[in-house]
């Protein structure tokens, strides 16, 4: 072989080798930066109460699901494949739990709402092309409404703000260079302030919450 045809076949391997490479570089890249899309699905969960009203024990409980659906926005930040980034989003829900129970001569039937919440959450994701499994995890801020009648007090109505946990995972992936989709699952941690009747003078309250939703992003 001459030496002319030797520097013409090796120019080829680098060239071959280098197109992938390049082509791979190109494509985790895409991942970079700020994003903003929408969402929608589904929520349920399941609550259950120990209570103590007017010096007698009981509780309720029950479960719930409705939709979801809302907007997020983050930024991602690449370390190699490595993704770090993070995420908050806002969502509207039409969750609804029938919840009974009592204490002593007291029955409670109640109906236990969350008509909107937010999560403030970090990502950590591996690319692998156009596709990226990650894990997710962070806090929740959202509203809840207890509405029902206590046989001895009455109709009752409260409400409140609350923070809470939450944590799970997904995958997401490119369908172009701006838009890409997602496959996500929450699990949502019991509200820091639980709601009762208004006789109810304590409440050890435990809600678990799975949300399982689908996005659409956009990045800029």
């Amino acid at each position: 072989m001459s030496k002319r045809s030797s520097i013409a076949l090796a120019a080829a391997v680098v060239a071959a080798m280098a197109s992938p490479l390049a082509a791979q570089a190109q494509s985790t890249s895409q991942w970079d930066g700020f994003y903003a899309g929408i969402n929608t699905g589904g929520l349920w969960s399941s609550t259950t109460a120990s209570i103590t009203e007017n010096g007698t024990g009981g509780g309720f409980n029950g479960t719930g699901s409705g939709f979801v659906g809302g907007v997020q926005a983050g930024y991602n930040y690449l370390i190699g494949p490595m993704l770090l980034g993070g995420e908050v989003d806002f969502q509207g829900s039409t969750m609804s739990s029938g919840l009974s129970g009592g204490a002593g001569p007291s029955a409670i039937n109640a109906n236990a709402t969350m008509p909107w919440f937010s999560t403030f959450r970090v990502r950590a994701g591996y690319t692998v092309g156009s596709v990226m499994p990650y894990v997710t995890g962070g806090a929740v801020w959202g509203h809840q409404r207890l509405q029902g009648t206590d046989s001895q007090t009455g109709y009752f109505d409260a409400s409140n703000n609350f923070w809470t946990y939450t944590f799970g995972g997904g995958v997401e992936g490119r369908l172009n260079e701006r838009l890409s989709a997602k496959l996500e699952y929450l699990w949502i941690g019991s509200p820091d302030t639980p709601l009762s009747s208004p006789g109810t003078t304590s409440i050890d309250q435990r809600s678990i919450g799975n949300l399982l939703r689908v996005g659409l992003n956009y990045r800029f």
